[in-house]
């Protein structure tokens, strides 16, 4: 699903979203969610698919929000490179 945080302010659009992602989830179907960055050019600047999946959160009524990286200093090494080894691993 491709949303934008405008989707979430405007009530009407939040409720389609809101009741899209109920039945997905009704028919046991993961919903992917990313940032519409072909209209949401403003919203670039703001932190994109970390807030946006704070939002959907919200949204979906969830327990818990997982928000995986691999920023510098998460990893030991680039998992493209190395996928096997973590910062867990020795």
């Amino acid at each position: 699903m491709l949303l934008t945080r405008e989707d979430l302010e405007d009530r009407t659009r939040y409720l389609n979203a809101r009741n899209t992602f109920n039945i997905l989830l009704r028919w046991r179907v993961l919903p992917i969610v990313n940032e519409n960055d072909t209209v949401a050019v403003e919203e670039i600047q703001f932190g994109d698919n970390d807030f946006l999946s704070a939002l959907v959160v919200g949204l979906v009524g969830a327990d818990l929000l997982l928000c995986l990286s691999e920023v510098d200093a998460l990893l030991r090494t680039r998992p493209r490179r190395r996928p096997h080894r973590s910062a867990s691993s020795p």
